[in-house]
């Protein structure tokens, strides 16, 4: 069954293409884009199988053609997602995504891998600087620091959108030394509401940030490093599942709503900012 599934790209597509019902088989040639004539042996295969009927020129899956295709798409998707760039998937550190998140990977298709042009590598991530030049709405969550985030933070706060944000411990405590007048005027904002990540087991993204119609997803590298390759992608399912993403650091995190806060100007161990 494997064998009949996966060595065969005209099987697995013309499966994939009955998952919304019938389909005559004309239109499943035009969609393919392939010869009937090397489509006809396929459907045979797949009809010994018991995965599809066929019915003159009309074919529908079984009952277990419908298992197997449900089991199949997300196969596909993930494969999809994955193959964007064999190397930058493999040099990810992997854990910094919850495995309720990674086994749906799928989700991301669509995305492209993004990298910033030579003269732009110091700069503020330009995807990030597009997305939310006019968003409508913001989500954004940072485990590393660059030095011109509290000026951008405190332009998307004064767009007067929703905007929740998530910092990591070492990220905020920057805040705290460094940029406390710009983290003042951020929380300031009614529309903001800032959240930090205090569990220093708690594995993070470097950077997750959301618009209506745009998710950027950033990966520590396996040194732990937050380099500059970006996840982006603009599909409504990829958009969603960094929506929960976000939730569930969300859920995770103390909310602040003062720097003045107890607790808040204690040490915190060097290994918790990560790089």
């Amino acid at each position: 069954m494997i064998n009949l599934l996966l060595f065969s790209d005209k099987r697995r597509d013309f499966l994939l293409l009955l998952k919304d019902g019938p389909k005559n088989i004309d239109v499943i040639v035009d969609e393919l884009k392939v010869p009937r004539n090397s489509l006809l042996p396929q459907i045979k295969k797949l009809k010994e199988k018991g995965l599809i009927v066929r019915d003159g020129d009309d074919c529908r899956l079984t009952i277990l053609g419908n298992i197997i295709v449900r089991k199949l798409q997300p196969l596909v998707d993930a494969a999809l997602v994955l193959d964007i760039d064999e190397y930058f998937w493999v040099s990810r550190k992997l854990d910094t995504l919850p495995s309720c998140f990674l086994g749906r990977v799928g989700e991301l298709k669509g995305c492209c891998l993004v990298e910033p042009e030579p003269e732009h590598v110091f700069d503020l991530i330009p995807e990030i600087v597009s997305a939310f030049r006019e968003p409508s709405r913001a989500m954004m969550l940072f485990s590393y620091f660059h030095p011109l985030l509290p000026s951008f933070f405190l332009n998307v706060a004064k767009k007067g959108i929703e905007f929740p944000l998530i910092l990591n411990r070492g990220v905020f405590e920057r805040f705290l030394t460094d940029f406390r007048d710009e983290g003042e005027e951020i929380l300031k904002h009614e529309n903001v509401n800032v959240f930090v990540l205090e569990d220093n087991a708690l594995e993070v993204p470097s950077v997750v940030a959301i618009s209506e119609s745009t998710l950027i997803l950033g990966l520590l590298n396996k040194w732990e490093r937050a380099d500059r390759q970006y996840v982006v992608s603009c599909k409504p399912c990829a958009v969603k599942w960094g929506e929960e993403l976000f939730s569930f650091y969300k859920e995770r995190a103390r909310k602040v709503t003062s720097l003045e806060e107890p607790g808040l100007c204690d040490p915190i161990p060097p290994e918790s900012a990560q790089k």
